[in-house]
């Protein structure tokens, strides 16, 4: 029986002021959305096992949560919102020209390794723009990356960007095969430059290439720096024009007002294959990993009936509480509810005054009193319970016992999922 008091490993349980926090956090992302004109849609818990498989480039099937339904169909549980709004995109919105701007909010699963000490549920709340290839479209989410950030109360944050077709041109002309070239993926990914050293020694590049590449897992910075050290390492065309876009794409996030928030980092290039352009993640500190990742993804939306560039971004909610909690930015909550107390004798008119002031929109908490008027008040200030209305027998009118905050979230600390 004890045992069924505990959750499994990688989830856990959000509960009072962390978990009105949270719901709080999440309210003020999604008025950020809707600012910048983005409507939510919700997508399934599970899908069909092929919405995600290899050819999407999203979550490894390895770390897919499986299931078998009665007829036999492989689901899963979704790891990743992206192929989930673009098959629904690709559904509902297959004939649309406009560009379609759909937000989310929910939970993904993957199954991360037990040493990882990750969680394996995540709230993510995220964004995704279809039908728009233009630089104006990328300069748009990477903003609203920043208006999020800044409405959930970060103050300390940067948004690193990278451009995956700089990596994808270097690629193509080395002509590499195409093991080896995910093998690299991986190590410029991790900043393994010794691995990448390793692997390009037993490859027949020219001089050139193979400093382009050994450069990649320290290509990072301010902008001018990388936009000039990135040029002078190569001529190849798809890789320089990759640099000129992220160019014109921080000239247009200066106009926004958010280029104080921006760096850039060409040895970004992501977990999910499905990206071709921008790719984005959102540091802040207080944690080890992103609170944001996003990108384009071009080719993906095609895979399921409608041919439509794209690019979007997820935000972990989790990631983010976790961060504005060491950083000790949660705001206090606010004392909202009032308690109706009452004596057994007058339950009729407790409860007809609870009917008047919710009517009247009324956060009120209606209790028959079986204890000390002393232990409520304790009760009330530990909850956030602005005030008691106390009803004792004969009384006409309840009497209005102001509480005092006392400071305390009201809730024991919680040991972290491992």
């Amino acid at each position: 029986m004890i045992q069924l008091l505990h959750t499994p490993e990688g989830v856990r349980d959000y509960y009072n002021d962390e978990c009105a926090r949270k719901t709080a956090l999440c309210g003020r992302i999604q008025a950020a959305f809707s600012r910048y004109g983005y409507h939510p849609i919700q997508t399934p818990t599970f899908e069909f096992f092929d919405i995600f498989n290899a050819e999407r480039g999203s979550v490894a099937s390895r770390d897919l949560y499986k299931l078998i339904d009665r007829t036999g169909e492989t689901l899963v549980l979704r790891p990743d919102f992206t192929p989930s709004v673009a098959r629904c995109a690709a559904k509902y919105y297959g004939g649309e020209t406009f560009p379609i701007r759909l937000s989310y909010l929910g939970s993904t699963f993957i199954n991360h390794s037990g040493y990882q000490g990750r969680l394996r549920e995540t709230t993510q709340a995220g964004v995704e723009l279809v039908g728009d290839a233009s630089l104006a479209a990328d300069a748009e989410v990477v903003a609203l990356v920043v208006d999020c950030l800044k409405s959930a109360g970060l103050t300390e944050f940067q948004v690193e960007i990278g451009q995956v077709d700089f990596f994808n041109g270097l690629l193509q002309e080395a002509g590499m095969a195409a093991e080896t070239a995910a093998e690299l993926r991986e190590l410029v990914e991790s900043k393994n430059f010794f691995g990448v050293e390793e692997l390009l020694g037993a490859q027949k590049l020219t001089g050139s290439l193979t400093e382009a590449f050994l450069a990649l897992p320290q290509l990072f910075g301010q902008a001018e720096e990388v936009f000039v050290r990135a040029r002078s390492l190569t001529k190849n065309k798809r890789a320089l024009a990759a640099v000129d876009r992220l160019e014109q794409l921080f000239r247009l996030l200066q106009c926004y007002g958010v280029d104080r928030y921006i760096s850039f980092d060409l040895g970004m290039l992501g977990k999910y294959q499905y990206y071709t352009g921008i790719i984005f993640k959102g540091y802040t500190y207080g944690t080890g990993d992103s609170v944001v990742t996003g990108g384009r993804y071009d080719n993906l939306m095609v895979q399921f009936g409608k041919d439509a560039p794209s690019v979007g971004f997820g935000i972990s909610v989790d990631t983010l509480m976790n961060a504005m909690m060491r950083q000790k930015l949660a705001e206090p909550l606010p004392w909202e509810e009032a308690m109706i107390l009452y004596q057994p004798a007058c339950r009729e008119q407790a409860v007809a005054l609870g009917v008047q002031r919710r009517a009247a929109g009324e956060k009120i908490v209606l209790a028959e009193q079986e204890k000390p008027l002393e232990e409520y008040r304790r009760y009330a200030a530990e909850n956030r319970i602005r005030a008691i209305l106390y009803l004792p027998e004969g009384a006409e009118e309840p009497q209005n016992i102001p509480i005092e905050p006392v400071g305390c979230d009201g809730q024991a600390e919680q040991e972290e999922a491992k």
